[in-house]
Order: structure tokens, then C-alpha cells, then sequence
């Protein structure tokens, strides 16, 4: 599913000369895509808590990769917006459902389950970009087709697992009347967590959505060159969001995601104002800090409203697609007004956003909702 979403940001420079659109127009496709994604996952996260739906696994693979794949066949700007919309809710129907029985199989090892799964979202986010290009290079546009392929074997996969997916996802605790105080005190850890995904998101998937467009303009380097670039930062990604529990369980969660966020702040910097093989360490660098706190929040939201997790993950889910779909479509404005250097120097200034959202976060969400177990 996330190889099909993250191979969108590749194609963008394509589309662009293919409908002779500007910055704006452009960044337009990669919006509808994360809009849909936003509003769609906490619907049908809510749905998951009220029922299970395990058809909407397989179905939402399925819609999200034969989406996707259209986009390069299709005649019209408006074909293609339309396209990428439904691979959006193909996304949405995948992802709070299959996230809430990966907490219904991992016991007390919630954070390292958590972390698996979204590890996996990010190797498919960096392969993407890679076979996108891949099989374009070799095949010419026809060649984008074969991208059904890893779908395919998903869907093969998953049919494999349909009696897991069968089996209750998770077990609910009776509720209790937590009061008004409560409630103000979940609502508020939530939206605060909420703020600190939308700078962290906004600041990965600007670096992912421009990088290809900045580099194509300002340097010459080829287009598999550029590819790798985004590849490297969705395969640091995969490294990010696999330690980050497991070092949060060990020095604590704050910690983990100020030196993250720390660390992610100067490599950018680093990754703008260097070449060659220092370029993509420092690329690699930054990638995986700024994932490493992906895992940790979303366990933290999901610990606050233990009850419906479902909608805990598609309130996570769906902020961080809205943010980034928002934030990428201002930056294409920016982009056609101010230049992409602009850009490329405000997605470097937001880690400071986050680093001092980190010194508020409390170690254990639970405790606030503890009156509900």
C-alpha cells in the first residue's frame, strides 16, 4: 500500500510536463491523495471499532495499487486527480484496520509491533520511488504497469493470514465515567500529540515531495540519481521507526524524541550544503530521526483512547496525511512565488517546532486514561 503512495512524489515532475502544469498544480495531485487520506482514516477507523471489517484489508491493497498504477495511462489533469483520490481511500480502508490487529496479536509488546508495522510502510515508501523510476527507465511508460506486480503477491500474502484477520483484533476494557476534567486532559494529550505529527509529517513529506523537484531544477543529476534520494530517505525511515520504540523503552520517550529531533534539525542543514556520498549519509541521517517519534506517538494516542483504537490510528493516520497534504500544497505555492530554494530552507527550520513541542511530552499517556481500563 505505502509503495503505491510513495511512488506518487516520482511521478510528479512527469505529470508536471505531461500536463504542462506549474508548482502549484502539481503538488494539487499529491494533495487530493492526502486529503482523502486524512478525512477517509478516522471514518473508517470508527468503523473498525463498531465491527470488524477485515475485507477492507484486501480491498483497500487492492484499490490502493490499481489506482495508482492508472495515473500514467490516463488523458486529463482531472482524470488523474480523480485517481489519486480513490488510491487514497483504498489507503484509508488498509490502514486503521489492519493497524488495530496488530495490536491484537503483540501482547504486551505493543510498541515493537507498532514499530514493525510502520517499519514495513516505510520500506514500501522508499521502494517506490526506486521501481517507479526503474521500470520507466526500462519499459518507458508502459513499464509502470509492473508495479501491480507487488500488489499482487500483498493480496497473496493476505490470503494467507485471513484466519488471523478473522480472530478478534482487540480485546476492550469496561468503561467508566472518566468526568469533565477527564476528558479535557485526553482531548488536550491527544491534539498536542496531534500538533507534534503534523510539523514531524509536514517535514518529511516536504523533503520527500520536493527533493525531486528541487534537485531536477537546480543540479544535474539524472533522474535515478534524484530517485535514490528519496529511496535513501524512506529506507532510513524503516531503521527510524523500528528503533524508536524499542530505544523509548529503554532511556524513555521524551528523550528519544528530543536527541531525535536534535540530530534531524542539523542533518538537514548538513544533507542542503553537501555532495556526493556525504549527501546521502546525512540524508539517511535525518530520515531516520525524524521517524524515530512516529511509533511512540501513535502508541501514546492510542493509549489515551483505549477503547477505540481504531479511531486512535485513524486520527494518526489522518493528521499526518492532512498535514502533509496541506503543508505540500502552501510550499508549491511558495514554490511558484518565492522559488524552491525557499521551500527546501522552511522544511529545514521545522524540526525547531517539534524539538520544543518534545519538552512538554509526558512519559505515559496511559495514566490519563486510566480511569476508563
Amino acid at each position: 500500500v505505502d509503495m503505491h503512495t510513495g511512488s506518487l512524489v516520482i511521478l510528479l515532475p512527469a505529470l508536471l510536463v505531461a500536463f504542462d502544469l506549474n508548482y502549484a498544480l502539481a503538488t494539487s495531485i499529491f494533495t487530493a491523495n492526502q486529503i482523502v487520506i486524512a478525512i477517509a482514516q478516522p471514518l473508517f477507523g470508527t468503523l473498525g471499532d463498531a465491527r470488524s471489517y477485515r475485507w477492507m484489508v484486501w480491498f483497500g491493497c487492492a484499490l490502493t495499487g490499481v489506482a495508482m498504477v492508472s495515473i500514467v495511462f490516463l488523458p486529463s489533469y482531472p482524470l488523474v486527480i480523480a485517481a489519486v483520490m480513490l488510491s487514497g481511500i483504498g489507503s484509508a480502508m488498509f490502514h486503521p484496520e489492519a493497524i488495530t490487529r496488530i495490536r491484537g496479536v503483540s501482547g504486551s509488546k505493543v510498541m515493537s509491533g507498532v514499530s514493525l508495522f510502520f517499519s514495513g510502510g516505510n520500506v514500501g515508501f522508499a521502494l517506490g520511488p526506486f521501481l517507479a523510476t526503474f521500470f520507466a527507465i526500462q519499459f518507458g511508460r508502459g513499464g509502470e504497469a509492473l508495479m501491480l506486480l507487488p500488489t499482487l503477491l500483498a493480496l497473496i500474502f493476505l490470503a494467507t493470514q485471513w484466519r488471523v484477520l478473522s480472530q478478534p483484533s482487540v480485546k476492550k476494557t469496561k468503561a467508566r465515567d472518566v468526568g469533565n476534567k477527564g476528558l479535557v486532559a485526553i482531548a488536550g494529550l491527544v491534539g498536542f500529540l496531534m500538533l507534534i505529527i503534523v510539523l514531524r509529517s509536514s517535514t518529511l513529506k516536504g523533503l520527500e515531495t520536493f527533493i525531486p523537484l528541487y534537485y531536477t531544477e537546480t543540479t544535474t543529476l539524472g533522474q535515478q540519481s534524484i530517485a535514490n534520494l528519496v529511496t535513501t530517505l524512506s529506507l532510513a525511515g524503516v531503521i527510524g521507526t523500528l528503533l524508536g520504540g524499542i530505544i523509548a523503552d529503554r532511556i524513555g520517550r521524551r528523550l528519544t524524541m528530543g536527541i531525535s529531533m536534535a540530530i534531524s534539525l542539523a542533518g538537514i542543514y548538513g544533507f542542503l550544503n553537501t555532495d556526493g556520498f556525504l549527501r546521502f549519509t546525512l540524508l539517511f541521517i535525518t530520515g531516520a530521526c525524524l521517524t524515530a517519534a512516529w511509533p511512540i506517538i501513535v502508541v501514546m494516542i492510542q493509549e489515551a483512547m483505549p477503547n477505540n483504537v481504531g479511531l486512535a490510528s485513524g486520527l494518526s493516520l489522518g493528521t499526518a496525511y492532512g498535514a502533509q497534504a496541506i503543508v505540500v500544497q502552501i510550499l508549491g505555492i511558495v514554490a511558484d512565488q518565492r522559488g524552491l530554494g525557499t521551500v527546501m530552507t522552511i522544511l529545514s527550520l521545522l524540526p525547531i517546532g517539534v524539538l520544543i513541542l518534545t519538552f512538554f511530552v509526558p512519559e505515559k499517556a496511559a495514566k490519563l486514561s486510566s480511569a476508563t481500563d
